[in-house]
C-alpha cells in the first residue's frame, strides 16, 4: 500500500488518487519542476543522438511528468528514471521516485532492486560522462583515481540520500499507524471495560434491591401475622374486658401503621428500578396503591 492508500484508509479525499488537495498541488509542482528540466536537458540529448530538438524536448518533457504518478506507481517512476539515466535527464526524477519508493509499503527486496538500478545506472552514466570530458579535455587530468572517485561520489549523492531518507518517513509512518490503532484499541478495551463494570454495578444494585424487599416482606408479613393474632384476642375479651380490649385495639392499630410504612418503604425499593429511589424515598404511599 502506499501513502495514497493509507491516506484513503483514514477517510480522507481528494482528487483521483491523491489524498489531498495539498499532495495533488505538490505533485502537480514536482512534475511540471521535472517535466521542465527534462525538457531542458532534451535539447543536448537530441543534439547528441542526431534527432530533432523538438523530439528531444518533447521526450524529456513526457519522461519528467510521470513525476505526477509518484504516489500511485513508484515503481513506473523509478523505471522511467532509470531508463532516462543515459540520456542524462531526469535528476528531480529520480530523487524523488527514490524517495517515494522508499517510502511506500512495498516489500523490501523490490526496493533494494530497484534503488541497486538506479545506483547501477547513475554510476555507469556518470563514469562514461567523466571519462569523455578528460577525453576531450573539458577537464584538467587530476590521475586515474578521479573518474571513479565523481563516478562512485555522484552516484551515491543522487540514490543514498532520498533512499535513507524515504525509509525513515516509511518507518516512522508505519510507527504512528501502529501507535495510533494501538491507543484505539486501548480506547475499545477501556469502553469494554466500563460497560462491564457498569452491568455489574447495576447487577449488584438489583441483588441489593432485592435481598432488601425480600428482608422487609419477611418483616411486613410477620407484622400482619400479629395483627391478625391481636385482632382474634381482641375479639375474644371485647365483651368480657372493654379495657384490655381497647389496648389491643390500639396495638393492632401501631402494628398496623408500622406494617404500613414498611410495606411503603418496600414499595420504594421495589421501584427503584425505575429510578424512583430520588423521588419515594420517604415519599408516602397510598393505601389504595398497598
Amino acid at each position: 500500500m502506499t501513502t495514497t492508500g493509507d491516506a484513503r484508509a483514514e477517510g480522507l479525499t481528494g482528487p483521483w488518487w491523491w489524498a489531498r488537495w495539498r499532495s495533488a498541488v505538490l505533485d502537480g509542482t514536482l512534475a511540471l519542476v521535472s517535466a521542465v528540466e527534462c525538457g531542458v536537458e532534451g535539447v543536448p540529448f537530441a543534439r547528441d543522438a542526431g534527432i530533432p530538438v523538438a523530439a528531444g524536448v518533447v521526450f524529456g518533457v513526457l519522461a519528467g511528468s510521470t513525476l505526477l504518478l509518484r504516489r500511485m506507481w513508484p515503481i513506473a517512476v523509478v523505471l522511467v528514471s532509470v531508463a532516462i539515466s543515459p540520456a542524462q535527464m531526469g535528476v528531480l526524477l529520480t530523487v524523488v521516485g527514490l524517495y517515494t519508493l522508499a517510502a511506500s509499503e512495498l516489500p523490501r527486496r523490490i526496493i533494494a532492486a530497484l534503488a541497486g538500478m538506479s545506483l547501477v545506472g547513475t554510476l555507469v552514466v556518470t563514469f562514461v560522462r567523466a571519462q569523455q570530458d578528460m577525453t576531450r579535455g573539458e577537464v584538467s587530468n587530476l590521475g586515474d583515481w578521479f573518474v571513479p572517485f565523481i563516478s562512485i561520489t555522484a552516484s551515491l549523492g543522487v540514490t543514498a540520500p532520498p533512499l535513507l531518507l524515504g525509509l525513515y518517513v516509511g518507518a516512522r509512518r508505519r510507527l504512528m499507524e501502529s501507535l495510533r490503532e494501538r491507543a484505539d484499541s486501548l480506547e475499545r478495551e477501556l469502553q469494554l471495560l466500563a460497560e462491564r463494570a457498569e452491568e455489574r454495578a447495576e447487577w449488584a444494585r438489583n441483588e441489593e434491591r432485592t435481598r432488601i424487599a425480600r428482608e422487609m416482606h419477611d418483616v411486613v408479613a410477620h407484622r400482619v401475622s400479629l395483627m391478625v393474632v391481636h385482632a382474634a384476642a381482641l375479639q375474644a375479651v371485647a365483651r368480657k374486658d372493654p379495657e384490655k380490649a381497647v389496648r389491643n385495639a390500639a396495638l393492632v392499630g401501631d402494628m398496623g401503621r408500622q406494617a404500613l410504612t414498611e410495606l411503603r418503604e418496600m414499595l420504594g425499593v421495589l421501584r427503584s428500578g425505575d429510578g424512583g429511589v430520588g423521588r419515594r424515598e420517604g415519599a408516602s404511599v397510598p393505601l389504595a396503591a398497598v
